[in-house]
């Protein structure tokens, strides 16, 4: 049956994801978890791909060497390295779960409007310079599309083109795993224990649904991480020593570049990072921080990473964050005009104020944008619908995990961990509400932290740890990946009702018509730039735009 072709190969990535993550052990020797061996594989395969697209393209014979490469170094792991048991049993039944996420009939709108054609393209040509000009999609490129572009095998070809976002939701919740029970292990019932058990429940139910991920939702669930990780540190830093230091801060990093390249309006993050840094200044007197953090190797990862994601925006699009039109070089073949640039920026700002939608757009947008006039119309269109209905599922989850795990009796108060953290995350809801008040923009992940942050807090000082504690902490997870096997299962259901899909002989989604538009223009341009003829290139370029409009 083809599902088992599909699980096969599905099980070999994830392996062979782990196996580059072992291979950066070379430079980074401060944690082998399963979870960072993940997120470090991730990145790797994302350089990997970003790197070699600029000379070829990532054809079968690519991307099955990088398979192999994976899968020998994930061989030489097991044979050398133990993880726990537990971690083991529990990510491998997850991984198998959320490959339910991955039979799918129909993607999200946007994954045939651009996200496929944009994969399509790395995979039947080498970089294309001006490739914004193509299509308003190819402006905004995000490292999923290149790390999905190293799925094209042969057997399943193109239909693993969205396997990306499961497995950064995979790692993360084995990252959350590793925390809960690190604490459980140690009987305590902690901070960082309750922020990771509600960030799993979160993003495995009001994230079930694998064809809305993305490129938005894997950031979003990365944030989690990165916040989780950011207050454990905080908490062991009293006694942490620059070895500790620099676990945490390599994860971090590692995280941010993640972020960052998936959504370039995320780099708004690095304030975040920074602060975390200058908080540790004050710490480690006797040692160099800025010293220290150049030995890193993570540092260079970083830099490489915001360095290669820049070049490919303006190989796309003449600017170097797309669509702020004061990062442009005007007067390049190539580039975007700036008065167009302008527009994209403000459309942009309309869709995620709730001026306009596939159906709708107010007659004029200017006025409406202009001195909060929007916030009346995105009150009763927007918030009345999607946040609310994101907000029951946040106050759900936290009424369940308030009821089931508080108990009665306090701790004695302990200086709060997380109170800076929190008025930056406040900061940060504040400018996601006056410049791009959308979920898919943020708002899931500030939002819900803005709650679970004293919510975790309450817990940590109302709870103490025994046998039922921890068989309740086990009953919400696996609540947890019910509600997502349950949810999914249903909209299987659907789909076989309603498109006739056969999940067991047939389980690859749909391919429209026109899903494959731009890899036969991309092959035309192609031909042009092997003649090496700049002026007919333009042209040609110019009358795929016209055709298009």
């Amino acid at each position: 049956m083809d599902i088992l072709i599909l699980l096969s190969f599905y099980l070999l990535i994830f392996f062979s994801i782990i196996g580059f993550g072992n291979l950066t052990l070379i430079f980074f020797k401060n944690s082998n978890s399963l979870s960072d061996l993940g997120f470090r594989g991730i990145l790797t395969l994302i350089l990997i791909s970003y790197i070699t697209n600029f000379f070829f393209p990532h054809s079968y014979t690519h991307n099955v060497i990088l398979l192999l490469i994976g899968l020998i170094s994930f061989i030489f792991l097991i044979l050398k390295t133990r993880f726990e048991k537990k971690i083991i049993y529990l990510s491998s039944i997850m991984i198998v779960i959320l490959f339910v996420g991955l039979l799918m009939y129909k993607n999200h709108d946007d994954f045939f409007y651009y996200h496929f054609q944009y994969t399509v393209s790395l995979i039947s040509s080498k970089k294309i310079i001006g490739l914004g000009l193509l299509e308003h999609g190819f402006r905004t490129p995000s490292s999923l599309f290149y790390l999905n572009s190293l799925f094209y095998l042969p057997l399943v070809d193109y239909y693993l083109l969205n396997l990306g976002a499961i497995f950064i939701m995979g790692f993360s919740n084995i990252f959350f795993f590793e925390k809960i029970f690190f604490y459980l292990d140690k009987k305590k019932t902690d901070f960082i224990l309750f922020l990771s058990l509600v960030s799993l429940i979160l993003i495995n139910t009001a994230f079930y649904r694998i064809a809305e991920h993305g490129t938005d939702r894997s950031a979003l669930i990365l944030i989690f991480v990165f916040v989780v990780n950011y207050l454990e540190s905080l908490k062991f830093r009293s006694n942490l020593s620059i070895v500790g230091f620099n676990k945490y801060f390599e994860r971090m990093l590692i995280l941010l570049t993640i972020i960052i390249s998936l959504k370039s309006f995320y780099v708004i993050y690095i304030a975040v990072f920074i602060a975390w840094i200058l908080n540790y200044k004050f710490i480690f007197k006797k040692i160099s921080i800025t010293k220290n953090i150049f030995k890193n190797y993570s540092t260079y990862f970083f830099i490489l990473g915001l360095f290669i994601f820049t070049l490919t925006v303006f190989l796309n699009t003449g600017c170097l964050i797309y669509p702020a039109s004061f990062t442009c070089l005007p007067g390049l073949e190539w580039g975007i005009p700036l008065e167009q640039v302008s527009q994209m920026k403000s459309w942009y700002s309309l869709w995620a104020k709730a001026g306009a939608n596939p159906d709708y757009r107010v007659a004029n947008p200017e006025l409406y944008l202009s001195n909060f006039n929007w916030i009346e119309n995105w009150f009763k269109t927007y918030f009345f619908t999607k946040v609310t209905d994101f907000l029951l599922v946040v106050l759900v989850i936290t009424a369940l995990c308030f009821f089931l795990l508080k108990k009665d009796g306090s701790k004695k108060i302990e200086k709060n961990q997380y109170k800076y953290i929190y008025f930056i995350i406040f900061l940060l809801t504040i400018e996601w509400f006056i410049n791009h008040p959308a979920l898919r923009y943020g708002g899931y992940s500030l939002i819900s932290l803005l709650i679970f942050l004293p919510l975790c807090n309450y817990l940590s000082l109302n709870s103490t740890y025994s046998y039922v504690f921890k068989k309740k902490v086990f009953l919400l997870i696996l609540f947890c990946f019910v509600i997502f096997t349950s949810k999914n299962f249903i909209r299987i259901n659907q789909e076989m009702t309603k498109y006739g899909y056969d999940p067991l002989r047939n389980p690859y989604y749909n391919i429209i018509n026109d899903g494959f538009y731009f890899e036969k223009k991309i092959s035309e341009i192609n031909k042009m730039v092997d003649k090496k003829d700049k002026k007919y290139y333009l042209i040609l370029t110019q009358d795929l735009i016209n055709q298009k409009n």
